[in-house]
């Protein structure tokens, strides 16, 4: 009987037809069939008239075929492979065949099949309560060989695969698969630190992986003044320093600055009217090349602040962990609007009249002072704000020269609810001649 070689047999897009025999023989191998023997494991199987050897092939559309096995003449007409021998794709127009040969005839192939697994896939990532939250759309691939022997209604299995600090050690690993998921969304609950995130895809022809994002912590330093006029300018500043792991996929799961990615993060300011009140948002602001950031805001009365770095997904598969600052306190004294007199400029025995404005507008008290040949402040009279404004009314003043003059102004209420502390105009003067 004439005999082919195993390597003539190969050919680009499948084997090629074995010739024609000289005398009729009857088909040695057929009915070549596929079925998953267990978990990752692929059963091929064949009909054969006598016991002989067999070469057993992989053949891929496009491509040589492979050998991935062969049988002895008295062993069974099966061959059990790995799915890893299959070659499995992400290409999901990618088909294949199993061609059993053997030398007396031209062999036999099974039904056509995929061997698709979905690969490297665009996530949506996000963090919400420092929880890491993921999704993707559903995998639109069309099945190229519907019903095939190796077709499955299992569905895929997603696995968050986290790799974190050991606790107790300085820089060592620990990987810990979290539960997983038919869905094609989940979340990874707060971790105590920063980590690595992989989402594998699991399925009957193996493992890979969707996704990775890295998580980053951060500390928040933040710098106020003591205390500012009532409604100017207050301005606020400090910066941002985050820390990631070294390198988790090497093992190294220590702590190091991330110096690079600084830049363009969210801070939120936030605002309570007292230490037990509640926090609310004041103002955004994003920090610089160097981590810094600037919030400047008018000052509505005493209350405590304090800056945030928002948790968020900064893109290139990062996440910022939320990151609040030490929380400050800024006081407020009143906006002197205008202090003086109507005529600074007197003679002996006229009388002068001062006048005053200050911010909030309302109706507590004022004091006209004078500072005495003692270089001491001594009180005048006490007046009452209407709308802010007040003035001390003529009132005898026989002193021959230039004399400092100031009001007190008693603590208010802003028209926020907020505290205003008692303060000073500035010092005006008046001449006596």
């Amino acid at each position: 009987m004439k005999r082919m070689s195993l390597a003539a047999l190969a050919v680009v897009g499948g084997l090629a037809a074995m010739p024609t025999v000289a005398q009729a023989a009857p088909a040695a191998v057929s009915e070549v069939k596929l079925a998953w023997a267990e978990p990752g494991k692929v059963r091929i199987s064949w009909t054969e008239a006598a016991g002989i050897a067999n070469d057993v092939y992989l053949e891929v559309s496009g491509q040589q075929a492979q050998r991935i096995g062969t049988t002895t003449a008295t062993g069974a007409n099966e061959l059990v492979v790995p799915a890893a021998a299959l070659r499995p794709t992400h290409d999901a127009a990618s088909t294949a065949r199993i061609f059993v040969a053997d030398p007396s005839t031209a062999g036999a192939r099974s039904a056509s099949f995929d061997r698709y697994s979905r690969g490297g896939t665009a996530v949506a990532w996000g963090i919400v309560r420092g929880a890491a939250q993921w999704t993707f759309a559903a995998d639109t691939a069309a099945d190229t060989t519907p019903n095939d022997p190796l077709d499955t209604d299992t569905p895929a299995r997603i696995t968050p695969e986290l790799t974190r600090l050991k606790a107790g050690t300085a820089a060592q690993c620990e990987t810990v698969s979290l539960p997983a998921t038919t869905n094609e969304y989940g979340q990874v609950p707060a971790q105590a630190g920063a980590y690595a995130l992989d989402l594998i895809r699991t399925t009957e022809w193996g493992q890979t992986k969707l996704s990775s994002v890295r998580t980053r912590t951060a500390t928040v330093a933040f710098s106020t003044p003591a205390s500012g006029i009532y409604g100017a300018k207050v301005t606020m500043t400090g910066s941002v320093a985050l820390r990631k792991l070294s390198n988790p996929a090497a093992g190294d799961c220590g702590s190091v600055a991330d110096t690079v990615n600084l830049g363009g993060h969210q801070m939120s300011l936030h605002g309570r009217n007292s230490a037990t009140a509640a926090w609310y948002g004041i103002g955004v602001s994003k920090t610089d090349a160097q981590g810094k950031y600037t919030f400047v805001i008018s000052n509505p009365g005493a209350r405590e602040y304090r800056a945030i770095l928002n948790e968020s997904n900064v893109g290139a598969g990062t996440l910022n962990y939320q990151s609040i600052s030490a929380t400050k306190a800024i006081r407020a004294t009143p906006q002197v609007l205008a202090a003086g007199f109507s005529d600074s400029d007197i003679t002996l025995g006229q009388q002068p009249n001062a006048t005053v404005t200050v911010a909030p507008y309302g109706s507590h008290q004022v004091a006209l002072q004078f500072k005495n040949s003692s270089g001491q402040w001594q009180g005048l009279m006490y007046r009452t704000l209407v709308n802010g404004s007040a003035q001390s009314g003529p009132f005898a003043f026989n002193r021959v020269g230039t004399h400092q003059f100031r009001w007190w102004v008693a603590a208010s209420t802003s028209s926020q609810g907020l505290p205003v502390d008692a303060g000073y105009t500035y010092p005006f003067s008046l001449t006596v001649r």
